[in-house]
């Protein structure tokens, strides 16, 4: 196999491009390394401004003081349901959305399509969504976590320009063959689908995972909040004790020592590690249904 050489000018661009994104890895990797350091820290180790790449003493009390609540269990629990729930419920709702109007000679198609598209731009605001809302009988229930955000005009656009975009002489066979809309769906649209409905699945977990505004306002019950809500609420709650924190120390059995950096970095961590882990497995076909799904219908 003949090697190409590659010009001066090649070779210098290419230096540089991979100094820029080494830098660049390095500047995301930065802050978040910081903050397991100053998580596992010690309080007074942790006040220092220096920037250390190990911690100089392990103190885990930050840990320890949050998941001593009792609540952080259910609240991650629903969390989870909330998660995995709302994404299969999305999948489902935005998909046999999006099939039916990637046909050109479904009647009254741009109709349908502009009524979806009215959301997008015009939105009832807090207090009219609170409303229905309440109307519906979900304050205080776990199904507003799912219900709400079943459907979204955006991602059902995504989706309608790939299924458009795949090649119709598979579908126009199966037909041939006798096989149902199901059966088309199923085994023969979904499983080409897999890049585009992989990157609407990663989409839709960070967004339940992060999501912690609506359990606020519209729950009551401290066992049904998101695990967001209350690792928020610590830490509102570690400013106000770090100010009797002598006090504090006294009345725990076991002397723990933390301050509010340290519990901040502490449910920093707690928070984005499960979906941290699952990004890796849907990372290969992120950015390629990305561009699949940007094909113009």
């Amino acid at each position: 196999m003949t090697k190409i050489k590659k010009s001066a000018g090649s070779i210098i661009f290419d230096s540089l491009n991979s100094l820029l994104m080494i830098l660049f890895c390095i500047s995301i990797l930065f802050p978040l390394w910081d903050m397991i350091v100053v998580s596992f820290s010690p309080p007074e180790l942790a006040s220092s401004l220096t920037f250390n790449l190990w911690p100089k003493q392990w103190n885990l009390d930050s840990y320890r003081y949050c998941f001593s609540e009792n609540r952080i269990y259910s609240a991650f629990l629903v969390t989870l349901y909330r998660t995995i729930v709302g994404t299969a419920i999305h999948v489902v709702v935005v998909s046999f959305a999006a099939y039916p109007l990637s046909k050109l000679d479904l009647p009254y198609r741009k109709g349908i399509i502009t009524f979806f598209l009215i959301p997008m731009f015009f939105s009832g605001g807090l207090i009219p969504t609170f409303i229905m809302i309440k109307k519906l009988g979900l304050i205080d229930n776990l199904l507003v976590y799912v219900l709400p955000a079943a459907f979204s005009p955006f991602v059902m656009l995504v989706l309608r320009n790939f299924f458009m975009s795949l090649d119709k002489a598979v579908e126009e066979s199966a037909i041939i063959d006798g096989a149902s809309i199901f059966t088309i769906l199923f085994r023969i649209i979904f499983p080409l689908s897999k890049p585009v409905l992989a990157t609407i699945i990663l989409w839709h977990m960070v967004y339940h995972w992060n999501a912690w505004f609506d359990s606020m306002i519209y729950i009551r019950n401290e066992r049904k909040i998101v695990l967001q809500l209350l690792l928020r609420r610590l830490m509102d709650e570690t400013d106000l004790l770090e100010s009797n924190m002598q006090l504090f120390v006294l009345t725990q059995p076991e002397g723990i020592q933390f301050s509010s950096k340290t519990v901040r970095a502490a449910v920093t961590i707690v928070v984005i590690t499960p979906i941290v882990c699952v990004y890796p497995f849907l990372q290969k076909y992120f950015v390629k249904g990305i561009m699949l799904g940007a094909v113009k219908g």
